[in-house]
C-alpha cells in the first residue's frame, strides 16, 4: 500500500544532509549498550542546541549514519559537541586517550526528495550483515524499529518526512526490497531484480540530459564522463558480460570495458562532480525499480530537480 502524499513547503536543500562519523582507524566507537544510549543523550542534547532536526539514523559498532535537517545552520558546531564530549566519555570507560573519531565527518548535501528517501533506506539498512533481513526492523540502534512500530519512538526523532507516503508495512517492504544499487559492492541481486544496460543508460541519459543512442555511439571514453559512468554502471551491475558491453558501445576489446571501469572507480573516489552525477544516476535507478514495484510513486524527476518538501 502506497499512502498519497500531502507536501507543505518548500525546503532547501542545503538545509539537509546524510552525515557519517567514523571511528579513527576505523576502531570501534562503541563498546557497550550503554555506550550507545550516552551517544543517543549527546545527539538530543547537541542537536537541540543547534535547532538540528534527525530524521533517520543507525548506531553501528565503528561508525554512526545520520540523516538530518538543520535549517538555523550550526551543523559543524553541533557535530563538533557531539565529538568530543562523546570521545571524552568513551576514553574515561575504557582507559584510551587520544582522538575517537575521524578528523572531520562525512558530511553529503541532499538535494530532492528521492534523494533524501534512498539515503533513509540506506541507512536504515546498514544493520543487515549484523541482523539479517528477517530482524533488520528489531535492530534496537537505528531507527527502522520506530519507525515500522517495532519500538517506541523517541522525542528527538523526527518521523514525517521520511514516512511521507508511507504507511508502517510498506515502508518496511520499501526499505526490505533489493534496488539496482544494492548490487554494486555486495555481490549479485536475487534474480526478481534485474538492472540491464537500458535502465542504466536511461538514467544517465535522463541526468545529462542526452540520448541514449548519443551515450552509446559517442567515440571513446577519455573525456565523456557520462559515457565512463554509464559503463563502469553496467559493469558493476553486472548488466551483460564485458565481451557484449565492448560491442554495445562500440569499443575495442573487453579490456577496453575494464579499463572504462576501472577510470570510472577511480573518478567516483576523486572527483566530487563525477561522484555527485554517480550518485544522481543510482537514485534515478533505485526510485524507477521501487516505483516498478509499487513501493513508490512514480516520480520522472526522481534525483534530478525534484524539490525537497516537507510532510504534513
Amino acid at each position: 500500500m502506497i499512502v498519497s502524499m500531502t507536501r507543505q513547503r518548500d525546503l532547501t536543500s542545503s538545509e539537509w544532509f546524510h552525515l557519517v562519523q567514523k571511528g579513527a582507524d576505523a576502531q570501534d566507537i562503541f563498546s557497550a549498550a550503554s555506550h550507545r544510549s550516552a551517544y543517543e543523550e549527546l545527539v538530543d542534547e547537541s542537536f537541540r542546541r543547534f535547532g538540528i532536526e534527525l530524521h533517520a539514523y543507525a548506531w553501528m559498532t565503528n561508525h554512526t549514519h545520520q540523516l538530518v535537517h538543520a535549517p538555523r545552520g550550526g551543523l559543524p558546531e553541533a557535530m563538533h559537541r557531539l565529538g568530543t564530549r562523546y570521545a571524552t566519555l568513551y576514553n574515561g570507560w575504557t582507559n584510551r586517550s587520544g582522538p575517537l573519531f575521524t578528523a572531520r565527518y562525512l558530511s553529503v548535501p541532499i538535494s530532492s526528495d528521492a534523494q533524501l528517501a534512498q539515503v533513509a533506506r540506506y541507512i536504515h539498512r546498514n544493520p543487515l550483515a549484523i541482523v539479517g533481513t528477517q530482524r533488520l526492523a528489531d535492530y534496537r540502534w537505528s531507527s527502522l524499529g520506530a519507525l515500522c512500530g517495532r519500538h517506541s519512538v523517541p522525542d528527538w526523532l523526527a518521523t514525517g518526512v521520511v514516512m511521507s507516503g508511507f504507511d508502517t508495512d510498506s515502508y518496511e517492504r520499501y526499505v526490505l526490497t533489493p534496488q539496482p544499487s544494492d548490487r554494486i559492492g555486495h555481490g549479485d541481486l536475487p534474480p526478481s531484480t534485474p538492472t540491464g544496460c537500458d535502465e542504466i543508460e536511461a538514467a544517465v541519459a535522463a541526468i545529462v540530459g542526452r540520448s541514449a543512442d548519443d551515450l552509446r555511439r559517442s567515440p571513446g571514453t577519455v573525456r565523456d564522463d557520462a559515457r565512463i559512468l554509464m559503463i563502469t554502471l553496467a559493469v558493476e551491475c553486472r548488466a551483460a558480460v564485458s565481451t557484449a558491453l565492448a560491442e554495445r558501445y562500440g569499443l575495442s576489446d573487453p579490456r577496453s570495458v575494464r579499463r572504462a571501469a576501472r577510470r570510472g572507480r577511480a573518478l567516483a573516489s576523486q572527483s566530487p562532480a563525477f561522484a555527485a552525477l554517480r550518485n544522481r544516476v543510482l537514485v534515478r535507478l533505485d526510485h524507477a525499480a521501487a516505483a516498478d514495484r509499487g513501493l513508490v510513486p512514480p516520480d520522472p524527476g526522481a534525483g534530478n530537480r525534484q524539490e525537497l518538501r516537507r510532510a504534513s
